[in-house]
């Protein structure tokens, strides 16, 4: 009986065993540890593999998230694209339109009215080569490069009234007229000069204030002084309209005639 006992104790399975006899399983007790040790890392694996599965879903997600923001950036990528190629095609269209109306007005003024004659045309070349001989360049530039010079009114300047004018500027069309007065009641070359210097200003944008002003400013620089040209009908006249276009040169007592650029 005693050793019917000791060798049932002998077959008796441990705690492991019968932790893997009730799994089903009766593995000698060197395999148990292996066994649990494949269960933490089925159990790790299984872990594992949830994080696993969640970082794909997130991925998922993510790249469903970046689609549609890419999606929606091409989107309004495309409609600010298209808006700005309209914003431009109504610019060009309408500075198109405004350039063609100043060329259509031009082209009017200049076609309702003569060029001066060749014997005009002389003079005119004789004033402005003397004003660029002292020294006004810009005005010069403005004469030479960018002035159309014309003999007779045209539609525009029908409309105002005229009385002693030399000329008559329209800016900024950069049109001068040059009436009968320019050629006739100006003494020489250099009265013309003064005149063409007067509508010089005005094709810088000038008004009457500014022009006469510069003009009697600059007038010993153009050589056209009480000196030389007191007496002349121009010098008298221009000094009048000087006066009462730019009284704060007139302002200095002490000096001749009040003139603040004696």
């Amino acid at each position: 009986m005693v050793e019917a006992a000791k060798e049932a104790q002998e077959f008796e399975p441990s705690r492991e065993g019968r932790d893997e006899m009730s799994a089903g399983l009766f593995l000698p007790k060197g395999a148990a540890g292996l066994v649990r040790g494949l269960r933490k890392i089925g159990q790790k694996g299984a872990k594992r593999t949830v994080i696993g599965r969640t970082r794909q879903k997130m991925l998922r997600i993510f790249e469903q998230c970046y689609t549609l923001l890419v999606s929606r950036g091409h989107s309004i990528a495309l409609f600010v694209s298209d808006l700005l190629i309209a914003i431009l095609q109504q610019t060009a269209t309408h500075a198109a339109s405004a350039v063609l109306a100043i060329i259509a007005f031009y082209l009017s003024l200049v076609s309702t009215s003569l060029p001066p004659s060749k014997g005009e045309q002389v003079q005119i070349d004789r004033a402005v080569q003397l004003l660029a001989d002292r020294g006004f360049s810009d005005e010069v530039f403005l004469l030479k490069g960018t002035t159309t010079f014309r003999a007779t009114d045209h539609w525009l300047n029908s409309f105002t009234a005229k009385e002693n004018a030399y000329a008559s500027t329209n800016f900024p069309f950069q049109i001068v007229t040059l009436y009968a007065d320019f050629y006739n009641r100006a003494e020489d070359d250099t009265e013309r000069a003064m005149v063409l210097l007067h509508e010089a200003r005005h094709l810088m944008g000038e008004d009457e204030h500014e022009a006469y002003a510069y003009v009697w400013r600059h007038r010993k620089q153009l050589g056209w002084t009480m000196r030389t040209h007191g007496s002349t009908e121009s010098y008298v006249t221009i000094e009048q309209l000087t006066r009462e276009m730019a009284p704060e040169i007139f302002n200095c007592p002490t000096k001749s005639w009040e003139d603040c650029t004696e």
